[in-house]
């Protein structure tokens, strides 16, 4: 079963060359995501009568065209696959015109709120949804487990402030977008990646101050953001070469 959900690109929206941001179509790949989670009765604003919260793990977006400011896209997403803690979700992205101008793959997992810890997934929490196994955007992607050694570039400390908060008390899944670009050098902090992969290992809480390092390989831009207490890693962030760069 599919959800599908129209969004207007505002100014806020938009970056460089008033295309739309990375930042704003994760946004708008969550909220279509919640549509989907209201049609069977588990979106976020219905947590306290279904006892079950979805947090994103992984996310993979690819782009193939930019709408700019005023455009309306539309995104439909559709359940993938579970198994055990984590499901699957997969999107595509489409401009007024119908034509598909990106997709993306993800991966979550369900919380109980009210304890906070993983929920096992069971079918009747799932069928719902009405998975459609044989639609898989990337077949043979498989989300990122290590990360290269790499020599560190750029490395700054960041204190989390409050408007990066989300209703799940932790910094939102697209303001990692955010903190990306507040260790990415001038010029390359305002590129537009049409290939990036998000891995979430570890929230970020209020008012914690994290370490932000920025490296990179031949093809690829690493941005990793580490506990400054203990060095664990709360995330990866992936970002491709732009073809017209290489």
């Amino acid at each position: 079963m599919l959800a599908k959900q129209k969004f207007f690109v505002g100014l806020q929206d938009v970056g460089e060359g008033n295309r739309i941001s990375n930042k704003a179509l994760i946004e708008a790949l969550s909220n279509a995501a919640n549509v989907h989670g209201l049609m069977v009765g588990q979106s976020t604003g219905e947590k306290d009568i279904s006892h079950l919260s979805w947090v994103v793990l992984n996310w993979k977006l690819k782009v193939t065209d930019r709408p700019g400011a005023c455009e309306i896209i539309e995104v439909a997403t559709w359940g993938r696959s579970y198994k055990g803690l984590v499901a699957g979700r997969d999107y595509e992205i489409t401009d007024s015109k119908g034509k598909v101008i990106g997709k993306a793959t993800s991966e979550w997992v369900a919380i109980n709120p009210d304890t906070g810890r993983p929920i096992k997934l069971k079918p009747e929490q799932i069928e719902g949804y009405q998975m459609e196994e044989g639609r898989v955007n990337f077949p043979d992607f498989r989300f990122s487990k290590q990360v290269p050694e790499m020599t560190v570039l750029n490395r700054i400390e960041f204190k989390v402030i409050k408007s990066m908060i989300d209703m799940n008390g932790h910094v939102h899944n697209a303001s990692y977008i955010d903190l990306a670009e507040e260790v990415l050098p001038e010029g390359i902090d305002k590129l537009l990646f049409n290939d990036i992969e998000v891995c979430y290992r570890k929230e970020i809480k209020p008012g914690e101050t994290v370490i932000i390092e920025y490296s990179k390989n031949l093809e690829d831009y690493y941005v990793i953001i580490k506990d400054r207490t203990d060095g664990s890693v709360h995330s990866v962030i992936i970002m491709k070469e732009p073809e017209a760069n290489r």
